[in-house]
């Protein structure tokens, strides 16, 4: 995640759907068929990644940081222990 740090990932999610949604209508609508095929697929990458990144990648890095504390709080247990 060290890319768009200026928004938050749902608002980015948001973004990238509503410019493929653009680029799309821009493709019926306009002459200019090639350039929009580009960027729709361009934006159809950042849609997909953006979903990707706030439907599984947030909720899993905050589930190992929440294991890895869990692994502390034992290995603190067993060095009291001992």
């Amino acid at each position: 995640m060290t890319r768009f740090l200026a928004i938050s990932p749902q608002s980015q999610c948001w973004l990238f759907h509503i410019a493929l949604v653009l680029n799309i209508i821009g493709m019926m609508l306009t002459d200019m068929w090639l350039p929009m095929v580009v960027g729709a697929i361009i934006t159809a990458y950042l849609s997909v990644d953006a979903w990707v990144r706030l439907r599984y990648v947030l909720p899993l890095k905050k589930e190992i940081q929440q294991l890895h504390h869990q692994l502390e709080q034992l290995r603190q247990q067993q060095h009291d222990q001992q």
